[in-house]
Parts: C-alpha cells; sequence; structure tokens
C-alpha cells in the first residue's frame, strides 16, 4: 500500500479561475452599445445604472437593442466575436475586464 501510494502519478493542478473570455455577439453589442443599454433601463423602467433594480431589466434591455439592429450589424457583431475570443479585445474593454475581474485574480495569487 504505501509503495503505491509513494509511486503514484502526479496530477497536474489546474488554475482555479479561467484566464480567456468565449465572446459571444451579445456581449460585443453589449459592450459596443453600452449607453444605449443603461439609458434604455433607465428610461423604460427608472432604475439607476449599477442599482439593483437594474438586474432585472437588463436583459430585456439588452435584448431590444439587438432586435433593432440590422442583419449586417449582426453579422458585424459576429464577426467581433470571433476575432475577441481568438486574439484579445481593444485595450478600453480589457480595461473594463479588468477592473471587474482583477481583484479575483490577484487573490488567486
Amino acid at each position: 500500500k504505501t509503495w503505491l501510494f509513494i509511486n503514484k502519478k502526479k496530477k497536474e493542478r489546474k488554475d482555479m479561475i479561467k484566464y480567456g473570455r468565449r465572446w459571444t455577439p451579445r456581449m460585443v453589442i453589449y459592450h459596443q452599445k453600452r449607453e444605449e443599454v443603461l439609458k434604455r433601463i433607465e428610461d423604460e423602467s427608472g432604475a439607476k445604472p449599477g442599482g439593483w433594480g437594474m438586474f432585472k431589466h437588463y436583459q430585456a434591455a439588452v435584448k431590444r437593442v439587438m432586435a433593432e439592429l440590422s442583419d449586417n450589424e449582426l453579422e458585424k457583431a459576429k464577426e467581433t466575436a470571433k476575432e475577441w475570443s481568438n486574439n484579445f479585445p481593444p485595450p478600453k474593454i480589457q480595461a473594463q475586464v479588468a477592473r471587474k475581474k482583477g481583484p479575483a485574480y490577484m487573490e488567486h495569487f
């Protein structure tokens, strides 16, 4: 029993957090039209952006913004999502993600 325990294959530890991100067209549209989505939430529901009441109106607002886009714009968003997933998003988007996820990454180390 001890020989097997000592000589067993060591497992490689995986990181607890995922460093990359798989971008979707919905996420791209939200980041590109963020101000419009937040304004629409505030106008239609009266909830202030960043407040707790905003969250229940968020999905519907993004869905309405996506519904108003033309097929050409949706196709462009799909291409952008593919590009951002394979490469890197623009520095402005990277900064937003770093502000949001940075503290969790620092705690990991």
